[in-house]
């Protein structure tokens, strides 16, 4: 039984299948939707890519598979002492081995006239679809939060000609992925194309008017100093929390997400856990993080799956990684990406030209993490370096002057 029909769990299912081609494989999913790739709903926001293309598998995966497919279906309750799994319509599914792989859900704040209509997370392709119904030229949107997924949002907003305005509670942008350099780079870029950013400030109350139609629906945000944004759309980014309220009482063990071992192992007998839900460990500190990236579920995925089908298999680890390109300007961040000197790391910036700028993070003779924007070609090399947590030698020297092997890293 999977709980999850995205990276994670799609990634299990094959890996199954791979060893075992005659167990039964069933799969709740409480969207209606094939799987499909969330990171890209931005991409479908801005007319790039068709619904169609979002999806991560031929439509006729799970026949050709022999999943059993149970779409619509919300896991509310996990009962491991009965092995049975219990859904908000009142199935309920039994197992021999359990994967929970329900990722993560936008954090919505408490505020007067949330209840709104046009108010949206983005989460999935479902928030995609309803954004779109209230975004087009002349129409004005407020994006909450200046993290990964807000500007991913605020950026495929602008692209369809829609007035933005980003309200960010710190002083930059992307305060978790990227240093003050950076991000000055990155909001000049997007202040360039249209975007207004009103920075050390929140939204206290969503305005709405009233439709004879639709009932409430929003018309605009108000501030911590009072003044009022108009807003045909609201889209909440203050970051995501995974989706473990179903397994209170089940006996698993919680902490900001479902705690993994090396084998993504629960601490019950038979039940897994992978992707944006799973406490894993981290590459560079040692300790249990949830780097809630693709590339990471898919890995974590496939090495339950194997574990499931009776293949032993370790987990190496995850690093926090993410990559953005706002109109020609390419960002990415690694890895300890913004770690400090007062917490023992080694930090260089280089500032070779316009538009470009590299942070690279050591800890003693390994690169722990970097940030790189402008001309990213390198940043595959990076990243080998930061997962494999090889000594560099003399070749440290070579990337604190912006080379590698010879190679400039612009």
């Amino acid at each position: 039984m999977i709980i999850g029909n995205s990276a994670a769990g799609i990634f299990a299912a094959e890996a199954i299948r791979k060893l075992d081609q005659v167990g039964r494989v069933d799969i709740i999913s409480e969207e209606h939707y094939p799987a499909y790739a969330r990171c890209l709903t931005s991409y479908y926001l801005t007319g790039k890519m068709t619904e169609e293309q979002l999806l991560i598998r031929p439509t006729d995966f799970y026949t050709r598979y022999n999943l059993h497919l149970h779409a619509g279906q919300k896991a509310v309750k996990v009962d491991p002492g009965k092995r049975e799994v219990y859904t908000a319509s009142g199935e309920t599914y039994g197992y021999d081995k359990l994967l929970i792989a329900t990722g993560a859900s936008p954090v919505m704040p408490k505020l007067p006239g949330m209840h709104s209509q046009g108010v949206f997370g983005l989460r999935t392709l479902g928030d995609a679809k309803g954004i779109l119904a209230y975004v087009g030229p002349g129409k004005h949107a407020v994006v909450v939060g200046g993290g990964f997924v807000s500007l991913k949002a605020a950026y495929a907003l602008l692209k369809a000609g829609t007035e933005v305005t980003c309200v960010v509670s710190s002083g930059h942008l992307l305060s978790q992925m990227l240093d003050r350099e950076a991000a000055a780079l990155v909001a000049e870029k997007l202040s360039a194309h249209g975007l207004r950013i009103r920075y050390y400030t929140d939204v206290v109350e969503v305005v709405f008017r009233q439709d004879s139609m639709k009932g409430d629906v929003v018309s605009g945000v108000r501030l911590k100093s009072g003044e009022e944004l108009p807003a045909d759309v609201l889209i909440i980014g203050k970051g995501v929390t995974p989706n473990t309220g179903f397994l209170e009482g089940s006996g698993i063990e919680l902490d900001q997400g479902i705690v993994v071992n090396q084998f993504m192992q629960t601490n019950l007998a038979d039940i897994y856990a992978a992707g944006d839900v799973a406490r894993g460990f981290d590459l560079i500190s040692g300790e249990r993080r949830l780097n809630a990236i693709w590339p990471n579920a898919t890995e974590q995925g496939t090495v339950a799956g194997k574990n499931m089908a009776g293949l032993p298999t370790s987990y190496s680890g995850s690093i926090s990684m993410n990559s953005a390109d706002f109109f020609g300007l390419s960002a990415i961040a690694a890895g300890r990406a913004n770690a400090g000197q007062n917490e023992g790391y080694e930090v260089v910036k280089l500032f070779p030209g316009k538009n470009l700028y590299r942070r690279l993070v050591f800890k003693g003779n390994c690169l722990a993490g970097y940030i790189m924007v402008g001309k990213t070609a390198q940043a595959g090399l990076l990243t080998s370096l930061v997962k494999e947590r090889i000594p560099l030698g003399k070749i440290k020297e070579e990337l604190q002057q912006g080379y590698f092997r010879q190679r400039a890293l612009w």
